[in-house]
C-alpha cells in the first residue's frame, strides 16, 4: 500500500490524548510549576471543593507567588467549613498550616483552640495559646488579646496546670496580685486532686509574691499529706515563730496526718528556744509523753512566760486527767542550744531557698492525664470547691459563696460545699444568713448522722463568733455526741470554763 506523506504523524496524533486537569495539576506539582498549579488548581477546587491535597498544593503555590493573604483567606474559609461539618482533624491540620505561615493570625488561633476543645484535647488547646503568648512577647507585640483568650479558656477548662502557667505569665507581666490569686487557686485544685507535690510547688510560687498565714497553713497541710517538702516546714516555723496559734496548727496538722515523729525531727533543729520548747511540749503531750512534755513546759516558763501561759490551757482542755503534770513549779536547769548550733541551723534555712527552687522548677505534663482530670474536676464538683477554698483564703467571701453554691449540686461535694458557704458567711459577719442556710439544710435534706453532726458543729462556730456561747455549746455538744472529735471537745471545755468564770 502506498504510504501517505505525514501518515505516521497522523496515526501518532490519533493515539495521543490530551492530559486531564488532574494530570496537569499533578505534573505541575511535581515540577514545582507554581503558575500552572494556581491556574489549574483554581478550576479543580470548583469541581472538588473538599479535596485537602488540592487546596494544600494550591495554597502553597499562592504563597510561593507572593499571594500569602489570598492563600490564608482560602485556608481559613476551608477550615471554617470543615469545623461546621465537624471534621475537626482536617480543620486542625489546615489551621496549623496557617499559623506556620502567619504565626500571629488571631482568627486561626481561635479556630484551632476551638477545634482542639471539640476533640477534647484540652492540653493541646492551652499549649497553643501559651506558645502564641510567648511568640507575641518575643516579637514585642501586644499580648492583651492572647491573655484575654487564656483567661477565658482556663475559666472554661478548669485545670491547675493551666492556672499555674497563666499565673507565670501574669507574674512576667508584673501583675503579681492576679498571679498570686491564680497560684492559690491552682494549689487548691492540685490538693483536691491529691497531687500534693504540685500543690506545694504552686503554693511556694505564691509565697514568693506574698507571705500570708493562710498560705503557710495551706503549705503545711500539703506537706503533711505528702511525702515531700518536710524541709520547708523549718522555714515556716521560723517565719511564724511569733504566732503561737500557727505553731499549734502545725502540731495538729501533722497529728491528723499521723506524721508527728517526722515533725518532731524538724522541731529539733529550730534555733529559737521559745518556739522549740513550745512545740516539743505540745508534741510530747499529743504522743502521751506527759513527763517529758512537762519538762519542756518548765523550760519554756523560764524562757518566755507569755508562751508558757498559752500551754496550760491547751493541755488542760485536751488532757484534763493529766493536769497535775503541769502544775508543779520546777525550775530545772535550762539547756539552751549552743551558738554554733543556732548558726548551723540558720545556714540550713538560707540553703532552703535552693530546695524551694527545686520544687518551683519541676513541672510534669501528662497530656492525657490532664484531659481526663478536666472531666473529673467538672463532674465531682472539685472545680467549685477549689474556687471557694481559694476565695476564702483570699478574703473574697462573696465569690466563695457563689462557687460553693455551685458545688452543692454535686453529691460528692455537698457537705464540704455547705461548710464552705457557712465559713464564708461567718467570716464576712453574715451570721443570720449563715444560720438560716444551715437550718434550712438540716431540716430539708436527708443527711447521715455524721453529716448532720458536721453541720451542727459549723452552726456552733457561727454562734460562738456571734458571742452566743450558750447556743454554741448546745450545738457543739450535739455534734460531739456523734463525732467524738478531741478538738471539738477542747472547744466545749473552753466555753464551759469561760461560762463558769
Amino acid at each position: 500500500f502506498p504510504v501517505v506523506s505525514g501518515g505516521n504523524l497522523g496515526i501518532f496524533d490519533f493515539f495521543r490524548r490530551k492530559r486531564t486537569e488532574k494530570e496537569e495539576f499533578s505534573r505541575a506539582v511535581d515540577a514545582k510549576d507554581y503558575v500552572t498549579i494556581v491556574k489549574v488548581g483554581k478550576s479543580l477546587l470548583q469541581k472538588y471543593p473538599d479535596s485537602v491535597s488540592i487546596i494544600n498544593s494550591y495554597s502553597d503555590a499562592l504563597i510561593k507567588l507572593g499571594k500569602k493573604e489570598e492563600a490564608i483567606k482560602l485556608l481559613l474559609e476551608f477550615a471554617e467549613k470543615k469545623i461546621r461539618e465537624e471534621y475537626y482533624d482536617i480543620a486542625v491540620a489546615i489551621l496549623k498550616k496557617i499559623l506556620k505561615v502567619d504565626p500571629f493570625n488571631i482568627k486561626a488561633l481561635k479556630l484551632l483552640v476551638f477545634s482542639y476543645q471539640k476533640k477534647e484535647l484540652f492540653y493541646e488547646a492551652f499549649k497553643t495559646l501559651e506558645e502564641t503568648y510567648w511568640r507575641f512577647k518575643e516579637a514585642d507585640l501586644s499580648t492583651s488579646r492572647i491573655k484575654e483568650l487564656l483567661g477565658r479558656f482556663i475559666e472554661e477548662q478548669f485545670h491547675p496546670l493551666f492556672y499555674e502557667k497563666f499565673a507565670d505569665i501574669l507574674k512576667v507581666e508584673g501583675n503579681t496580685e492576679e498571679a498570686f490569686t491564680n497560684y492559690v487557686l491552682a494549689g487548691n485544685l492540685y490538693a483536691n486532686l491529691h497531687n500534693y507535690r504540685s500543690a506545694l510547688r504552686v503554693f511556694l510560687k505564691a509565697r514568693e509574691i506574698k507571705k500570708t498565714e493562710n498560705l503557710d497553713r495551706q503549705i503545711a497541710d500539703v506537706i503533711a499529706n505528702s511525702d515531700k517538702g518536710l524541709e520547708v516546714i523549718l522555714k515556716l516555723i521560723i517565719d511564724n515563730s511569733f504566732n503561737l496559734d500557727f505553731l499549734k496548727f502545725l502540731v495538729d496538722t501533722f497529728k491528723v496526718a499521723n506524721k508527728l515523729n517526722a515533725f518532731k525531727q524538724i522541731v529539733k533543729n529550730v534555733p529559737d528556744p521559745k518556739v522549740k520548747y513550745f512545740l516539743q511540749a505540745l508534741i510530747d503531750f499529743e504522743q502521751g509523753e506527759f513527763e517529758s512534755g512537762s519538762e519542756f513546759m518548765d523550760r519554756l516558763k523560764i524562757v518566755d512566760r507569755k508562751a508558757y501561759g498559752k500551754l496550760p490551757s491547751i493541755v488542760t482542755f485536751r488532757y484534763p486527767e493529766y493536769s497535775r503534770h503541769i502544775t508543779k513549779e520546777v525550775e530545772s536547769v535550762l539547756t539552751l542550744p549552743e551558738p554554733e548550733e543556732i548558726l548551723h541551723v540558720l545556714d540550713q534555712v538560707i540553703d532552703l531557698s535552693d530546695m524551694v527552687s527545686h520544687y518551683v522548677e519541676e513541672v510534669k505534663e501528662d497530656r492525657k492525664a490532664i484531659d481526663r482530670e478536666i472531666k473529673q474536676i467538672e463532674t465531682d464538683g472539685i472545680k467549685h470547691i477549689s474556687m471557694a477554698e481559694a476565695m476564702i483564703g483570699l478574703g473574697k467571701f462573696d465569690k466563695a459563696v457563689e462557687s460553693a453554691r455551685e458545688a452543692l449540686k454535686h453529691k460528692n461535694s455537698f457537705l464540704k460545699a455547705a461548710i464552705l458557704i457557712t465559713t464564708a458567711l461567718r467570716l464576712e459577719g453574715k451570721f443570720k444568713e449563715a444560720i438560716d442556710f444551715l437550718m434550712g439544710i438540716l431540716n430539708d435534706r436527708e443527711l447521715t448522722e455524721e453529716q448532720q453532726a458536721n453541720l451542727k458543729q459549723a452552726l456552733g462556730e457561727v454562734y460562738e463568733a456571734m458571742g452566743k456561747k450558750e447556743r454554741a455549746l448546745i450545738w457543739y455538744r450535739e455534734a460531739y455526741r456523734i463525732l467524738k472529735d478531741p478538738d471539738l471537745k477542747e472547744k466545749i471545755n473552753k466555753l464551759e470554763k469561760e461560762r463558769v468564770s
